[in-house]
């Protein structure tokens, strides 16, 4: 089985432009995913995926690192471009095992993912469905799948002998509407009628309900068949009544075949108006057509009516000419329909052009604020190194590899993870730790200032301890001089690299934390006004101390 998922993989990279979701052939059945470089029987922790039940979807899985998984999902049935559902399986896990796993093709450009919805999961010991915690779901636009859409989501397992199952929200298979609609069946409701309408590709029943009050069905049905079936108004229902076919008929009905083909289409209101020219005929003649002996007969009485036409009701030559006026209005209300209907085309394309442009106006929005944030998280890690090496290459001593490791505590009575802390990367020598860039600080104070609460304190405490209070008093973060004051005079700047190091040990603290990038960006941004405010509060206490000292002066 690992086999052919390999072979698979291996299909799905050579694919070309026809691309990894277009081969997804079928659903993952007890599928274990090992790491690449593993051979033998797997172990706890291996997962195996599962979908091979009604209303599962989940098409492939790449093992990318020991803690986070790809997944592909299987498009809908008669539409390959929709990519939206996934319900699946996993099981053989280990109590306490973190993982991340990130839908990589979804086709959906927004998702109510964005506005916190989260996936659905449930366990075999805790049956009823729960949301995961919408901070640990992430669903964004990814480069490296096709800029296919992603769903990233992480999640603790924290019982051994469960199985879990993961699904787009709430399932709700067809086995289970058709109990619902056979118990409604049963019943025997005078409102509720079902009825077989046809079968699908699968040939699965699609039913028909009716709900509607017993006095208004029959009503409805006939409603119904006589918007299906258009029968028309005679004006002559003693032809049909003789139960004869007569010549009459069937010269009237090729007459009109052949008005058809010629592609002059009589209007409904024409035959209505000789209908009621016949009938005021009759009227004021006296003539009863039920009571002819033959068709014929019928026929001739009408006709002779017809003659009669421009003494009893109007002259010929005006009704021709109103049938003529009526048929050229009938023509070029048929232009203007057709020239809506192009004007209508053309107005959703124009909408349709405008909906793509909105959606890449807001994607390249995105990408740049990401662009951005990458750019800030690049200057603050390799800033202080470059400037540093500069300067004073010698002094500078390597640092540690940052890791990223996951929490080892096992957080048992929680069903979800819990964020995962950065190893500290700072050394200790002396009773001294080392910063970075040549900065050393005392060890014991190091500590102290670990356990201070909020980003405030704790930049100015940090910039206390590396700059010290008589060079903070005599400095600026900017070397700018204030507006507020006209002579006011520029102090020296604040070294950059000391800087840096501010920010880098305060991104370590807010990491730890959060893993919001906005949030992270947000937080270091008033770094500089932290150290200001510092700045400010250490020239307030020196020129309370030069009053107190001069308050105790004149008292002497």
């Amino acid at each position: 089985m690992t086999t052919n998922m390999a072979e698979k993989s291996r299909t799905a990279e050579t694919g070309g432009a026809i691309g990894s979701d277009d081969i997804i052939a079928g659903n993952v059945s007890k599928y274990i995913v090992l790491p690449a470089a593993y051979s033998g029987q797997p172990k706890k922790g291996h997962l195996v995926f599962d979908a091979c039940f009604e209303s599962g979807n989940l098409g492939r899985v790449d093992h990318i690192t020991e803690f986070e998984y790809d997944l592909f999902i299987r498009p809908d049935t008669c539409n390959p471009r929709f990519r939206v559902w996934f319900n699946f399986t996993v099981e053989n896990v280990k109590e306490s095992q973190r993982v991340i796993f990130n839908v990589v093709n979804f086709s959906k450009t927004k998702s109510l993912y964005r506005d916190g919805m989260a996936p659905m999961v449930k366990s075999t010991s805790r049956p009823k469905w729960q949301r995961i915690p919408s901070k640990n779901v992430y669903y964004y636009r990814c480069p490296d799948h096709r800029k296919n859409y992603v769903m990233s989501f992480a999640f603790c397992f924290d019982r051994e002998d469960d199985t879990y199952q993961f699904a787009y929200c709430y399932p709700y298979t067809y086995t289970r509407l058709q109990h619902y609609l056979d118990n409604l069946q049963r019943r025997n409701m005078d409102y509720f009628c079902r009825e077989l309408l046809g079968l699908s590709v699968q040939k699965r029943r699609l039913d028909l309900l009716t709900i509607t009050s017993p006095e208004d069905k029959t009503d409805l049905e006939n409603s119904v068949m006589q918007k299906k079936i258009k029968i028309p108004k005679l004006s002559l229902n003693h032809i049909e009544e003789a139960g004869e076919v007569t010549d009459y008929g069937e010269e009237d009905v090729e007459l009109r075949h052949s008005k058809r083909q010629d592609g002059r289409k009589q209007s409904e209101g024409t035959h209505k108006s000789i209908e009621a020219v016949v009938a005021r005929l009759e009227k004021q003649n006296g003539m009863s057509l039920s009571n002819t002996s033959s068709p014929e007969e019928a026929f001739m009485e009408t006709t002779e009516g017809m003659n009669n036409m421009d003494d009893a009701v109007v002259p010929r030559i005006l009704y021709e000419e109103l049938l003529r006026s009526y048929q050229q209005q009938q023509e070029e209300m048929r232009h203007i329909q057709q020239e809506l209907e192009r004007t209508r085309r053309q107005l959703v394309q124009q909408a349709k052009k405008l909906k793509e442009y909105g959606a890449l106006v807001s994607e390249m929005k995105e990408l740049r604020d990401l662009n951005r944030r990458l750019q800030d998280v690049l200057l603050l890690r390799l800033g202080p190194a470059i400037e540093v090496e500069k300067v004073k290459p010698e002094s500078i001593e390597p640092e540690p590899e940052v890791q990223k490791t996951f929490n080892e505590e096992a957080n048992t009575s929680t069903y979800y993870p819990a964020p995962v802390p950065v190893m500290d990367k700072y050394i200790l020598e002396n009773g001294k730790v080392h910063l970075g860039s040549g900065i050393w600080v005392d060890e014991e104070k190091w500590h102290q200032l670990q356990v201070t609460q909020g980003d405030s304190k704790y930049t100015k405490n940090l910039a206390v301890m590396i700059w010290g209070t008589d060079v903070l008093k005599n400095r600026s973060v900017t070397g700018v001089a204030t507006k507020k004051k006209k002579d006011a005079v520029p102090k020296p700047p604040l070294s950059p690299h000391k800087l840096s190091i501010v920010r880098e040990c305060l991104y370590d603290r807010i990491a730890q934390e959060t893993v919001d990038e906005t949030e992270i960006a947000q937080r270091l941004s008033k770094v500089n006004k932290y150290i200001c405010e510092k700045i400010m509060d250490i020239n307030k206490s020196c020129k309370n101390e030069e009053r107190r000292e001069i308050a105790k002066y004149n008292l002497q």
